[in-house]
C-alpha cells in the first residue's frame, strides 16, 4: 500500500439533487433522470427552454437587421460595391479575429470587391490599430476598412481615417467605451437600446457577428427566396469559422450560440472551404470534431502561429482555395504548434525557480520574468502558473529595448484590472478583466510593480480556492455506453455550459499506475463494485507516481468513449483525486 496521501488540487463541491423536478423533466422529455439532473445543474428547469437548448437550432439565431449598427454596415458595403472601392479587412492575431478576417475575406470576393487582409503582429503591433495598420491601410490605397474582432475601442485610430475619408465598418463583440469611434458603422452586439440594454443575445464573438453581416448582405442583395445553392453553402460552411471562433474565444455556449456551434461543427469535415477541411485533418479528429476538440486541437494550432508572430500562415491555412496549398500550410501550423509546446516548457522551466519562491513564502500574487521570455507564449504559462498556485500570475518578458510587456491571469475571486491599479504609477499602460489582462512597463522598475501588485492583492478579499463542480456521484456500472451516448446529445459543452464532471468514491486500483505519452501522463484501471474501467491522467503522473495496486481514490472525472479497432469502450478522463484509507 502507498504511504503517500495525495490530496485534491481543488476544492469539490457536489450539486444538490431534487429527485422531484428532475423525474418531471426527465419524464417529460423522455430523458434518462441522470440527463435530466445535468440539465437542472445547469439551470434549466422547465420544458419550454429544455426543448430550444437540446435542439441547438439555428431559429434562434437573431435576424441580421435587428443586430445594431448593421443597417449602417450595409449601407457602406453597397456604395463600396457600388464606387468598386478597394477594402481593407483588419482582423487580429488569434482565433477569432483570424476566422473572421477569412470569413469576411470570403465575403468581399463574393461581393466582387477586391480585399487585403492585415493581421496586427502580437509585439510589433499590439492588439486592434496602430501606426502600422494606418500605414497598411494607405498603402493598399483602401477606401473601405472593415475590423473584425477589434475596433470598438480604437477612437483616435478611426477618427484619424474619417479624416482622411476612409470609411471604417467596425464587426466586433468587444464592451464599448463611454466614446464610441467615428465610423460608417459600428456592428456591436452590445449596444445598447432605448432602455439601456443589449437588443440582442450580445455574447457572440466577432466572426459570429461577421457571419450575421454576411447572411444580412447576402440577404438583401439577392432575396431570402432567392438565395444560389452556392450562397447557400457559403453560409451554412461559414458557420464552422463562427463555431471554431465561438469556442477558442471561450463565448458562452447559450441561446444561438447553441445552434451556431452545434451546425458550425457539423460542417468542418465536409466543408466547401480548403482550410476547414484540412485543419481537422491535421488536428487528427476522424468524426465530426466536438467542441473539445476544436478547444485542445484547432485552437491551439491556430493560436500557434500568432504566438509565434506568424499570424499571417493561420489567416492563409483557411482562406486559400487549393486543397493541396491548405494541407502544405496546416502542416506548418502543426510544425508552429510544436514549436509552441516547446517554447512553452522552456519558459515554464526557466520560471520555475522564482515562481515556487514566491510560493513557498506565501507571496499574494506571481510575478515573474526576464529580458530574454517569450512573450507570444507567456499567456498560456501564466495560465499554468496561476493553476499551480492558485494566485493570480503575471509574467514578462523584454519584447523590445526599455519596454517589458506581460501577460496576466487570475483565478476566481481575484480582479486583476484591480490589481494593476497599485502600480499603475510604474506602468506604462495595461488593460484587461477580471482574469485575463496585459500591462507594460520599464524593466528597471520591475522591483516597484512587483511590491506594488503584492500590496495590491493583499488588500483584495482572500479567494476562495478553486472549485470543481460536480453533477452526480456514480460508479462505474452506472457510465455505460448507452447512457455517454445519452450524454453526448447534450453537446456542445463549453463555457456557461460545462461538460458533465462525476465522482467516483473508494474505487481500487486493480493494477499498478502506467506513464504514458512523454511520462507526464498516467493511465488508472480503476474498480468498484466488480467494475473495472480505463481512466486516464494528463499531467497527473508526478501525483500517481507513488500510487500502488489496491489504493483506494476518490475520482473526479469526464467521460467518453475510447474508439479502437472498431470497438468503443467507456473511459473516464481524471480532473483531479484523492487519495483514502
Amino acid at each position: 500500500m502507498s504511504s503517500t496521501a495525495v490530496a485534491p488540487q481543488f476544492r469539490w463541491k457536489l450539486q444538490p439533487s431534487d429527485p422531484g423536478t428532475r423525474d418531471r423533466l426527465a419524464q417529460g422529455l423522455e430523458l434518462r433522470p441522470l440527463i435530466a439532473q445535468l440539465l437542472l445543474n445547469r439551470g434549466v428547469s422547465d420544458m419550454d427552454e429544455a426543448g430550444p437548448l437540446l435542439k441547438a437550432s439555428l431559429a434562434e439565431l437573431p435576424d441580421p437587421t435587428t443586430v445594431p449598427g448593421f443597417e449602417n454596415a450595409l449601407k457602406a458595403l453597397l456604395a463600396a460595391q457600388e464606387a468598386k472601392h478597394k477594402v481593407l479587412i483588419h482582423g487580429d492575431y488569434d482565433a477569432d479575429g483570424t476566422c473572421g478576417a477569412v470569413l469576411l475575406h470570403h465575403l468581399m470576393n463574393r461581393l466582387g470587391l477586391e480585399s487585403e487582409v492585415f493581421i496586427p503582429d502580437r509585439v510589433r503591433d499590439g492588439y486592434s490599430f496602430g501606426d502600422n495598420s494606418l500605414a497598411a491601410i494607405k498603402e493598399c490605397g483602401a477606401q473601405l476598412v472593415i475590423a473584425v474582432d477589434n475596433g470598438t475601442t480604437a477612437i483616435g485610430p478611426l477618427k484619424q481615417l474619417a479624416e482622411d475619408g476612409v470609411a471604417v465598418i467596425v464587426v466586433d463583440h468587444h464592451l464599448p467605451g463611454t466614446e464610441l469611434p467615428e465610423c460608417a458603422a459600428l456592428m456591436n452586439p452590445w449596444l445598447p437600446g432605448e432602455d439601456g440594454k443589449p437588443v440582442i443575445f450580445p455574447e457572440f464573438c466577432g466572426t459570429a457577428v461577421a457571419w450575421l453581416l454576411a447572411w444580412g448582405v447576402l440577404r438583401h442583395i439577392l432575396g431570402s427566396d432567392k438565395l444560389s445553392d452556392k450562397d447557400r453553402r457559403f453560409l451554412f460552411d461559414g458557420l464552422g469559422y463562427a463555431a471554431i471562433a465561438t469556442i477558442c474565444d471561450v463565448m458562452p455556449l447559450r441561446g444561438p450560440n447553441r445552434g451556431l456551434v452545434n451546425h458550425g461543427l457539423a460542417t468542418l469535415k465536409d466543408s466547401s472551404f480548403p482550410g476547414l477541411r484540412a485543419i481537422v485533418k491535421s488536428a487528427g479528429i476522424r468524426d465530426t470534431p466536438s467542441a473539445s476538440d476544436v478547444g485542445f486541437r484547432i485552437g491551439p494550432r491556430l493560436n500557434a502561429a500568432g504566438r509565434l508572430f506568424q499570424a499571417d500562415i493561420a489567416f492563409q491555412s483557411l482562406a486559400t482555395t487549393s486543397a493541396p496549398e491548405a494541407e502544405r500550410l496546416c502542416a506548418q501550423l502543426e510544425a508552429l504548434n510544436l514549436e509552441r509546446r516547446g517554447i512553452q516548457q522552456r519558459e515554464l522551466e526557466a520560471l520555475h525557480g522564482s515562481v515556487e519562491e514566491q510560493f513557498q513564502r506565501g507571496d499574494t500574487v506571481i510575478f515573474s520574468g526576464h529580458s530574454d521570455a517569450h512573450f507570444g507564449v507567456l499567456g498560456i504559462v501564466a495560465s499554468q502558473v496561476m493553476e499551480r498556485t492558485g494566485l493570480p500570475s503575471l509574467l514578462w518578458a523584454e519584447c523590445t529595448p526599455g519596454v517589458a510587456r506581460g501577460s496576466a491571469r487570475s483565478p476566481e475571486g481575484f480582479h486583476l484590472v484591480k490589481i494593476l491599479d497599485h502600480a499603475a504609477e510604474y506602468l506604462l499602460g495595461y488593460g484587461g478583466h477580471a482574469r485575463a489582462a496585459g500591462f507594460h512597463f520599464k524593466p528597471e522598475h520591475a522591483e516597484q510593480v512587483a511590491a506594488a501588485l503584492k500590496e495590491g492583492a493583499a488588500l483584495l478579499p482572500k479567494a476562495e480556492p478553486a472549485t470543481l463542480t460536480i453533477d452526480s456521484e456514480i460508479g462505474p456500472a452506472e457510465i455505460d455506453r448507452a447512457t455517454v451516448h445519452a450524454i453526448e446529445q447534450l453537446e456542445p459543452f463549453g463555457q456557461g455550459f460545462e461538460e458533465p464532471l462525476f465522482l467516483c468514491s473508494g474505487a481500487r486500483l486493480a493494477v499498478a499506475p502506467k506513464f504514458i505519452g512523454d511520462g507526464s501522463h498516467v493511465e488508472l484501471r480503476l474498480e468498484r463494485d466488480g467494475q473495472v474501467v480505463r481512466a486516464l491522467g494528463w499531467r497527473m503522473a508526478d501525483r500517481a507516481r507513488d500510487l500502488s495496486v489496491g489504493d483506494r481514490v476518490d475520482v473526479v472525472i469526464n467521460v467518453g468513449l475510447n474508439h479502437f479497432r472498431g470497438r468503443a469502450s467507456v473511459e473516464w478522463t481524471i480532473r483531479d483525486f484523492q487519495t483514502v484509507p
